[in-house]
Parts: structure tokens; C-alpha cells; sequence
């Protein structure tokens, strides 16, 4: 995993810093320069005002040179305490079996263990897919997530069989569904939000890669998660007893992603762009530009609590049903 940062503090001496790590860790100028020209897609000309600091990196080149050279960049940043406007982005190395999968879990895990410390931390969740922590708990569910992963980014057909998904990291996904709980939350929901991850389960069942037993035991887990989320919302509060709120929304104009307030002076947004990539950001504008994109959909969306049960059973119950018709 290589995370980045990119700050408002002297953007020049970072960037020159970076290149100099590059030529000093790899043997050959001649071969580093042209890699470096094949890597930014630039001139010789281009990549000497890049080096130089003349010319800023954006932060797809970042990355680029990141995974390239194996540099985790966060540790040139010196004088921390110094960058008070600070972007953090992380990526995944390419999934090659389910070892890779680690990476992901151990980093979502961290940012929960941050907002644990602080006991008026809030996390603001987008949903327009179901959330990953509402059902890792759940093994054959988890397993059938790591198992698409795996199949995804290999571009292999396999059956799917949940026994043949590694237990440390359906113990891991328990581990982050658990510390999710811990939290006051707030998600905002789209009633599609179920729907990719029952057709993803119809597809592979009707491709002959899942036998009737193991999509039998989805679906009764699925109905689990269901039943938690309906108890959720109609006691208002996480297993944990923290305090929770659904907002239903006709639609979502943010992406996939989530608002963590960790504390006063700190919050951090992540956006997912890939199915276990997301970039991780506590920049205080990109901060506030999600927030207000959090606001405008809690005047529009129908807020779902106690005094809602019959639209809580009607939402829960329209999802049931797709369940039901694996």
C-alpha cells in the first residue's frame, strides 16, 4: 500500500525532494529519466520543470510514481505539524490473490481505530451501494466479497466456495464491522442501495459458479443484515448503542463514500473510486464540499427513525423481496 501527500506547504521542496529519493534509490540516471518520461507521459523538457518544482505534480502522477518506484511518499513529509492543509490519498497494489486483500482491511481498520479514540466522533456515510461494514460480519457474505476481488482483478471464473476464502480475513471483516458500531453514524441511503450485490449473487448462481446451498446461506444472511438495519433504525442507535440515523434519498449526487469526524479540528472524507480503491482526504475545502453535498441531501432526503415505522418496514420490506426472488 503507498499513501501520499500532497500539502500547501512548500509544494516545491516536497517535489524536489521526492525526484531526488527516485535518482538516489535507483541505479542509472539515463534509465530512471526515461522511465520517468514513460511513467508522467512527458518531455524531457516537461519532466525537468516537474523535477525542479517549476511545474506541480498532480496527484494522479503522485500515484503514478508511487506504485512505480515503491516510494511511500508520506514518509518524506517532514514537519507534519507544519502542513495544515494536508490531501492523503491511498492505493492498492494490484489484487493478485487474497493475501492483497490484507492491505485493505488493516487500513479501513486503522481510520475506525482513530475515530474510536475520540468519543464524539461521527461518521456520515453515503450508500448508494450497501456500506461494506453492514454485512462483513456476515462470513459467507464477506467471503462472496473477497471472492469477487479476487475474480475481478484476475479475470477468472471460479466457483465460488466460502470455505475457500482465507478465515483471517473473514475474522478481519468481523473485526471491522464491530468497530463500525462504535460509532454515531449517519447514512444516507438510495432504495437501489441492495440491488448491485444481489445481482452480483444472481449472476453468479446463474452462471453455475455458486451451488444452490452456498446461495441459500447468502440469502439468509442477507435477511440478517436487514433485520439489523431495521433495528437500527427504529431504535435509533448502533449495536453498540451509539447513536444512529437513516436518511432516504431519490438519489445521491456524491460518490460512495464517507465524512469521518474524528474530532474538532480533524475530520477526513474518502471517496471510493474502484472496488477496493479510495482516495482519503482531510484538505478542510475538500472536507466542506462534501459536507455540503451531506446537507443538501438532508433537506431533500426523509429522515427514518422511530416515528417512521411504516416507511423503515416498506423500505426494508421492497429489499426482502429482491432477496427473496434469488
Amino acid at each position: 500500500m503507498v499513501t501520499f501527500y500532497t500539502t500547501m506547504f512548500q509544494p516545491n521542496a516536497f517535489q524536489q525532494q521526492l525526484f531526488e529519493q527516485i535518482f538516489s534509490s535507483t541505479k542509472g540516471k539515463s534509465k530512471i529519466t526515461a522511465d520517468l518520461m514513460a511513467v508522467l507521459g512527458c518531455s524531457r523538457a516537461s519532466l525537468y520543470r516537474k523535477r525542479t518544482g517549476a511545474t506541480p505534480l498532480t496527484a494522479d502522477e503522485m500515484v503514478k510514481l508511487a506504485n512505480h518506484f515503491s516510494i511511500s511518499i508520506d514518509a518524506l513529509r517532514s514537519r507534519p505539524e507544519e502542513n495544515s492543509q494536508v490531501v492523503v490519498c491511498t492505493t492498492l497494489p494490484p489484487i493478485k490473490d487474497y493475501g492483497d486483500i490484507d492491505f485493505y482491511l488493516e487500513n479501513t481498520r486503522k481510520n475506525l481505530e482513530l475515530a474510536l479514540t475520540q468519543p464524539n466522533a461521527q461518521l456520515y456515510f453515503t450508500a448508494k451501494e450497501v456500506p461494506l461494514y453492514r454485512y462483513m460480519d456476515q462470513p459467507g457474505l464477506s467471503a462472496f466479497r473477497y471472492y469477487l476481488w479476487v475474480m475481478e482483478n484476475m479475470r477468472r471464473h471460479e466457483r465460488f466456495d466460502p470455505l475457500a476464502i482465507p478465515q483471517a480475513l473473514i475474522h478481519k471483516g468481523q473485526e471491522l464491522t464491530k468497530l463500525s458500531e462504535g460509532i454515531k453514524s449517519t447514512e444516507f441511503w438510495v432504495a437501489g442501495a441492495f440491488d448491485n450485490l444481489i445481482g452480483q449473487i444472481r449472476y453468479v448462481s446463474n452462471n453455475s459458479r455458486m451451488s444452490d446451498r452456498v446461495k441459500n446461506q447468502l440469502k439468509e444472511e442477507l435477511h440478517a443484515v436487514l433485520d439489523k438495519l431495521l433495528k437500527n433504525i427504529l431504535s435509533e442507535q448502533t449495536k453498540e448503542g451509539k447513536a444512529y440515523q437513516m436518511v432516504l434519498c431519490n438519489y445521491l449526487t456524491l460518490s460512495d463514500g464517507a465524512l469521518l469526524e474524528i474530532g474538532p479540528n480533524h475530520s477526513e472524507v474518502m471517496f471510493s473510486y474502484g472496488s477496493i480503491n479510495y482516495m482519503k482526504s482531510s484538505n478542510p475545502s475538500i472536507v466542506e464540499a462534501f459536507r455540503r453535498g451531506l446537507r443538501y441531501h438532508k433537506l431533500e432526503g426523509q429522515t427514518i427513525d422511530a416515528l417512521e415505522q411504516a416507511t423503515a418496514h416498506e423500505f426494508i420490506e421492497s429489499i426482502r423481496e429482491k432477496v427473496n426472488a434469488l
